[in-house]
């Protein structure tokens, strides 16, 4: 997930190499560092909990401003739970990112785009990529866990923009520049498509009692399944990997 601004997270971590006691640039180069070291091989577990570590001695610093750059430390921590559940409860972290992401209007396309003061075409991207990346994470918990999300369960549908699918070089705070379609965000927005499916059934089967419906009979199941498949042959090709993936991603999204 595009949680940060790969020209704007190059800069902060030179800055840091070259001395800054910025807290938010410190936080999230080590964090960087943390979570790419566990996900390259299990050797370096020890090295990446140390990186973990020292980027929390800047935690209550991050945590205190309680804007974007707060929520993309919430979620670079919830990632580095997701390979190290034993050091911080994700639940927990994502649930702080949740009620931060309503408290900033971030749950809505009308309060992203007209926010308090003026926003930069990469603020308002970056707003959006946010609130879809907390919302993956909380249905996502939702779905594993049994438990209804801390999202409005009224609302049957998320309004929000998906963030623009192409490298972050093109998104700048003068403008969106015309580029290429960038395939991880390709295959990041078709994964948002398939939590939205996932929250489909867990609203309609596990939520609150509805009259409908009774039996596997009813013609909502035969819809869900023609999306579930509608989602799979829409699979990007590439990368070479993405089809595969996608094979594996619906077994997910089966109606118990």
């Amino acid at each position: 997930m595009p949680t940060l601004h790969e020209p704007s997270f190059l800069k902060d971590m030179q800055q840091v190499y070259d001395g800054s006691s910025d807290p938010y640039q410190n936080f999230v180069v080590r964090m960087m560092l943390a979570i790419s070291m566990q996900k390259l091989d299990p050797q370096y577990a020890g090295l990446a909990d140390s990186y973990y570590l020292a980027a929390m001695a800047y935690m209550e610093d991050v945590i205190r401003p309680k804007d974007l750059k707060t929520l993309q430390c919430l979620v670079l921590v919830a990632l580095y739970s997701l390979l190290t559940p034993t050091r911080t409860a994700i639940y927990y972290i994502v649930g702080l990112a949740t009620r931060l992401c309503q408290q900033l209007g971030l749950t809505e396309e009308k309060t992203i785009v007209q926010p308090l003061g003026v926003v930069t075409p990469l603020q308002l991207d970056m707003r959006r990529r946010l609130s879809w990346i907390i919302l993956s994470m909380e249905f996502g918990l939702a779905h594993s866990m049994g438990r209804p999300n801390a999202f409005a369960t009224g609302q049957d549908h998320v309004d929000v923009e998906f963030f623009e699918p192409i490298d972050d070089e093109y998104i700048t705070d003068e403008g969106i520049l015309p580029g290429p379609v960038s395939e991880k965000k390709t295959v990041a927005i078709h994964f948002l498509r398939m939590r939205l499916l996932q929250a489909e059934i867990r609203r309609v089967l596990y939520q609150k009692k509805r009259p409908e419906p009774k039996s596997e009979d009813h013609p909502w199941y035969a819809r869900m399944e023609q999306k579930t498949k509608d989602w799979l042959n829409d699979c990007p090709q590439t990368p070479a990997w993405a089809p595969a993936w996608c094979v594996c991603i619906p077994m997910t999204t089966v109606i118990y």
